[in-house]
């Protein structure tokens, strides 16, 4: 059966800026249905998976703020670039609460073409079920 209700959190973007060529920072936006717009941010290293750990944080914090009334939190545990044939995909994984229940969630996305938004899609791919609704 395919749900045909509208996202309640949606996905705006997401990129990377190098800084000084020795950090970078990273930040994701979100749309929640109803609240509006939040915006998560982050730094960290510049090798590609300091990157992505920075903006899977960035998302986090994004879906936290989102869910703040829920009091609900995300953490990033681990940000993992997986390298099948022929795919290479983003494989996250977080601690989520939402009230006294805490859940470890993996999230998985296409990762071969921008891995920040993937990582970004991969964190929302995770949290989706267990935060529900805005």
């Amino acid at each position: 059966m395919t749900d045909n209700s509208p996202r309640r959190i949606r996905f705006i973007r997401a990129k990377v800026d190098l800084v000084a060529g020795e950090s970078c920072k990273a930040e994701v936006e979100v749309e929640s249905h109803g609240l509006g717009r939040f915006t998560g941010a982050a730094q960290g290293g510049i090798s590609p998976q300091d990157q992505m750990r920075a903006v899977a944080r960035a998302t986090s914090d994004a879906l936290s703020d989102a869910f703040h009334a829920q009091a609900a939190k995300v953490r990033v545990i681990g940000v993992h670039l997986i390298n099948t044939v022929p795919h290479t995909a983003v494989v996250v994984s977080l601690a989520a609460s939402k009230g006294a229940l805490t859940k470890t969630l993996l999230g998985v996305c296409d990762g071969a073409h921008d891995p920040a938004t993937a990582t970004a899609l991969a964190v929302l791919n995770a949290t989706n079920r267990f935060l529900g609704p805005a």
